[in-house]
């Protein structure tokens, strides 16, 4: 009997979300948006955020993928995250564009004596014009620039909350790459951009989601492929059946604030932090897996990958796209881990 030719290794891309939070501070001026903090973490004169996630890639000798949001230095000026894109660039990471765009209310100085809670949409590209969106996206490109990174080649956009004028709008503004897609967070009114995995070109842009596989026993359900989303045993699954369907790039998200846990006491405006060694535990046994593994996984950036998957994307349009499914047992620790611990140690969810 022949064997079935191995497929090869496939693409691994770990891309994190960098971006502050606003806090509600449009709706409760007295909550003030958090920067800086909120995305270091620290507690015991150690990151547990920006700091645990760089040092345990350092770790492994991996490198990832960084969406830094700009938008918020309308807010904090440029200082903050001049600070962040630096510790990321000093370690040799992949640093690309994020945006979003309820940031750009806070160019009103009027914001604290007239608050509102945003209007629907308002963080959100999909209700724009192309050339909107393309001027967005070229102020966001400067704004990085002034950070101290290089000019952008990828986007990913807020909530993953995808739509076919942003890809008119990265055309414009001379993008190649997009991680807009996250089908288990939102779903394209575009049927060509409904991936679950891999890569699509639409609009001359090359699109590589964030990878959503099915939950077993609830077939019609949908989870990202995300460190607080998904158990370790989720994703060494899906990494699994990718590996052996031929099925990447596979694209994981995750936050640096992902990694600490906030705690307030009703009093201060501003939280103290707190490890979360439950998702720290999952980062490191994810970059365990992964470079245990070279023969089956690359590791891989955006920059270091948009020539071979702009060539590939046209080949993958034709061969499906196979949705994979996690195992019981995942279901059941993800479960047991996400929901059932929060409740018995009363940590925020």
């Amino acid at each position: 009997m022949r064997r079935r030719p191995s497929p090869g290794r496939i693409d691994v891309c770990l891309s994190v979300d960098v971006e502050f939070t606003p806090n509600n501070a449009l709706a409760c001026p007295e909550r003030p948006p958090l920067g800086d903090d909120w995305v270091y973490g620290t507690a015991g004169g150690r990151s547990q955020g920006l700091g645990f996630l760089l040092g345990c890639l350092r770790r492994y000798g991996l490198k990832g993928t960084f969406f830094t949001e700009v938008f918020n230095t309308y807010y904090f000026t440029d200082a903050p995250m001049a600070r962040v894109a630096a510790d990321i660039l000093a370690d040799g990471h992949d640093v690309q564009l994020h945006l979003h765009p309820v940031w750009r209310r806070f160019l009103n100085p009027r914001w604290r004596d007239e608050p509102v809670l945003p209007p629907l949409g308002s963080d959100s590209f999909v209700n724009r014009e192309p050339a909107e969106v393309a001027k967005l996206l070229l102020d966001g490109c400067d704004i990085l620039g002034r950070l101290g990174a290089k000019r952008p080649i990828a986007f990913r956009c807020g909530n993953l909350d995808a739509g076919g004028v942003i890809y008119q709008g990265m055309r414009e503004a001379g993008l190649k790459l997009a991680s807009n897609v996250g089908l288990a967070l939102h779903r394209p009114a575009e049927a060509a951009l409904c991936r679950y995995a891999g890569l699509c070109t639409f609009s001359g842009i090359v699109e590589v989601p964030v990878t959503s596989y099915r939950l077993p026993l609830l077939k019609r359900r949908l989870s990202l492929l995300s460190i607080t989303g998904s158990s370790f045993a989720e994703m060494r699954r899906v990494l699994t059946v990718a590996s052996h369907k031929g099925v990447g790039p596979i694209v994981v998200l995750m936050h640096p604030h992902d990694f600490h846990i906030p705690l307030t006491d009703g009093v201060s405006a501003r939280p103290r932090y707190v490890p979360d060694r439950l998702r720290q535990r999952r980062l490191e046994q994810l970059c365990r897996f992964v470079t245990a593994n070279r023969s089956r996984f690359r590791v891989t950036t955006f920059a270091d990958s948009v020539g071979r998957w702009t060539a590939l994307a046209a080949r993958q349009a034709s061969d499906g796209d196979p949705v994979m499914t996690s195992s019981l047992r995942g279901l059941v620790l993800r479960t047991i881990e996400n929901k059932v611990r929060p409740v018995m140690l009363r940590l925020p969810q």
